[in-house]
């Protein structure tokens, strides 16, 4: 397939304010954003694949730049699709969704995990087993962010999370662990096991210092910042979902004690980090040098491939190896039998933080609407205020049922739940033996490049998934307007959801908006204990009790 579309001048320009302060930084952001996705698109091409097989993909060409080349998609039943030279996979995809939902308001990890994360299978190129469970999960209506649980989800200790967490680090405004919080929310919508939760808060930390310094930290410094992460944890313990929700169907679901877990898994982290320190000594290149380290932590092993602990260190090793972020991204793709596009991708986004890091050798796929990211993250970091991407009311919001149902018709135009109008850039549809699916070429209105199931009649837009502003940001000034009495203004009971189509989320804005009103507030409770889960029950009574300590 060939892309004719072209960028726009707002997406190819740096168009947020900046001052000489932050000029240093907006650059090293832009630079880890593309190469981040470079790193992605080099490494997706020998993504599981042997040598045989990486050999086709490339024609017999050395993997050593961005080309073409061919992909099946959508299991057994898809098909084979030419993918452009620089496409990413799901890693820089993931983290695109993760940069939307951050804005001049702050991280809003609603919008990621009601909507954001439910879309994203329809394009996926990619993804581990956790996030796609967990996607599917987070469509059903009433899912909590916080309460997510699927088979085997206190298990999920692979990358998931940490591949895709790079925008919180590049939005904030504090590089000395003022993004943790918004790291490990984040990571738990998706993943249950501190090796993820770990791995990320990690990767997140040495990304922070490379933008803070311009330089990648050598392995001593890696371990001190991996030892510190002991004290992370109370970033969990005093949070009241994550404590008092998540902790506690963690620890019934496992019998452990998490405390210990957390603490147990930092260990790993840094005996992973000394591990890869000793394997690097004596060697007389990157190659062989990463080849210890891969080796030593075996990085290759069926049983750990894609560690949350494991790729997160080996990116760091890379980061900390290579002179710059071309010779690591490359040596990290070319590691057959290792996650190649994820510790490409993520050693990319460490190195092209770095001053030295000179710009990619070409463009990955959608370079404009990366820049345009990164700079909007980057006004972010220095409080200037940006455009929000505009999402469908969470209140209203009917996720897609399958991975067919994202691509709907508006009005006269295509558009994608969740994300937007849409437009063709191929007619020619690649469909499924049986005629019943097929994947279309689309490019949303804000420049990304999508490859989409799509169902041979396209279905309308769902009435309740419209567009709506982004919420205004949030003003400490702005206090509640005392209560009124019910005879200035009667509480409108008959607003509250029907019990026929329950919805945690309505009973908890009806309750809030009514929080003064006994009343409602009783009304709320015992709809929720005759129809809800146990978890409703728990996410309506934390609401309540936030929301009358801030009155």
């Amino acid at each position: 397939m060939t892309m004719t579309s072209e960028p726009s001048q707002a997406q190819a320009e740096l168009f947020y304010p900046s001052n000489s302060s932050g000029d240093d930084r907006a650059v090293r952001t832009r630079n880890s954003m593309l190469w981040a996705a470079y790193g992605d698109a080099l490494g997706f091409i020998s993504e599981l694949t042997d040598e045989k097989g990486l050999k086709r993909r490339t024609q017999g060409a050395p993997l050593d730049r961005l080309m073409s080349w061919t992909r099946r998609v959508g299991g057994r039943g898809g098909v084979n699709v030419e993918l452009p030279a620089g496409c990413w996979s799901d890693d820089t995809q993931l983290r695109m969704a993760v940069s939307r939902s951050i804005g001049n308001h702050g991280f809003d990890v609603e919008t990621l995990a009601r909507i954001e994360l439910p879309v994203w299978p329809s394009y996926g190129l990619g993804g581990g087993r956790a996030s796609k469970a967990a996607a599917k999960n987070l469509s059903a209506s009433g899912a909590l962010w916080y309460a997510n649980t699927f088979p085997d989800w206190c298990d999920a200790g692979g990358n998931g999370a940490a591949m895709r967490i790079q925008p919180h680090v590049l939005a904030s405004p504090d590089l000395d662990g003022g993004y943790l919080l918004d790291v490990i929310t984040d990571s738990i919508c998706t993943h249950g096991h501190p090796r993820a939760i770990v791995g990320a808060c990690f990767h997140a930390s040495i990304l922070a210092r490379c933008i803070r310094t311009g330089t990648a930290p050598n392995l001593d410094e890696c371990a001190e910042t991996a030892s510190n992460l002991g004290n992370a944890l109370s970033l969990i313990q005093n949070h009241q979902n994550i404590s008092t929700v998540w902790t506690g169907l963690w620890e019934r679901e496992t019998g452990k004690q998490f405390q210990k877990v957390w603490q147990d898994t930092v260990v790993e982290l840094c005996d992973a980090i000394h591990q890869a320190a000793t394997a690097v000594d004596g060697t007389s290149s990157l190659a062989e040098a990463y080849r210890a380290v891969s080796d030593r932590l075996e990085l290759t092993d069926k049983r750990q491939q894609g560690s949350g602990i494991l790729t997160t260190a080996a990116a760091a090793a890379l980061a900390a190896l290579a002179p710059g972020p071309y010779e690591g991204i490359s040596a990290a793709a070319n590691a057959i039998g290792s996650d190649t596009d994820t510790i490409a991708s993520m050693a990319g986004a460490l190195l092209g933080a770095c001053d030295a890091a000179p710009q990619p050798p070409e463009e990955p796929l959608d370079s404009p609407y990366l820049l345009s990211e990164a700079d909007r993250l980057a006004a972010i970091s220095q409080t200037h205020q940006v455009d929000n991407h505009q999402y469908p009311d969470t209140l209203t919001w009917a996720a897609p049922q399958t991975q067919a149902d994202a691509l709907v018709t508006d009005g006269e135009q295509l558009a994608i739940e969740g994300l937007g109008p849409v437009k063709e850039l191929d007619t020619e549809l690649a469909w499924s033996p049986r005629k019943d699916f097929a994947w279309q070429w689309v490019q949303t209105d804000f420049g990304q490049t999508l490859l989409i199931k799509r169902r041979p009649e396209i279905r309308s837009r769902k009435a309740g998934n419209t567009l709506v502003p982004p919420p205004a940001p949030h003003s400490p000034s702005q206090h509640r307007q005392p209560a009124k009495t019910d005879k200035q203004s009667p509480c409108a009971y008959d607003e509250i959801p029907a019990v026929q189509s329950f919805n945690i989320d309505g009973v908890v804005k009806y309750a809030k908006k009514n929080i003064d009103d006994n009343k409602a507030l009783g009304l709320s409770l015992r709809q929720t204990a005759r129809t809800g889960t146990i978890e409703d029950m728990i996410a309506l009574t934390i609401a309540l009790r936030e929301e009358l300590r801030n009155s």
